[in-house]
């Protein structure tokens, strides 16, 4: 069981997760306000998107699994394998810039 982070449940939280490679982690995902994933973006390029100055957009190029058990529990040879995950492959936002 994974320990919640007491920040996510009093004050409202985006989190930006920097996803070089698939995470676990579905406690943060139900619990922040938010929930970025970037791939090496520049800080100043995500406090853009956080403020609306820049129009967030993007697919996951992987599945995010539910648990590690669904990693362990996967075939490590086929893509995109784990049962239920909490964010599948190709799961992806388009917004709109909400103010200048």
């Amino acid at each position: 069981m994974y320990r919640r982070v007491r920040l996510l449940d009093t004050t409202p939280t985006l989190v930006c997760v920097n996803l070089e490679r698939p995470a676990v982690l579905p406690e943060i995902a139900a619990n922040a306000a938010a929930l970025v994933a970037d791939y090496g973006a520049s800080d100043a390029s995500l406090l853009d998107v956080a403020f609306g100055r820049a129009r967030a957009q993007g697919r996951l190029p992987f599945e995010l699994p539910r648990s590690m058990a669904a990693v362990e529990a996967s075939r490590p040879d086929v893509p995109n394998d784990t049962v239920d995950p909490v964010f599948p492959c190709g799961y992806g936002i388009e917004l709109s810039t909400t103010r200048r």
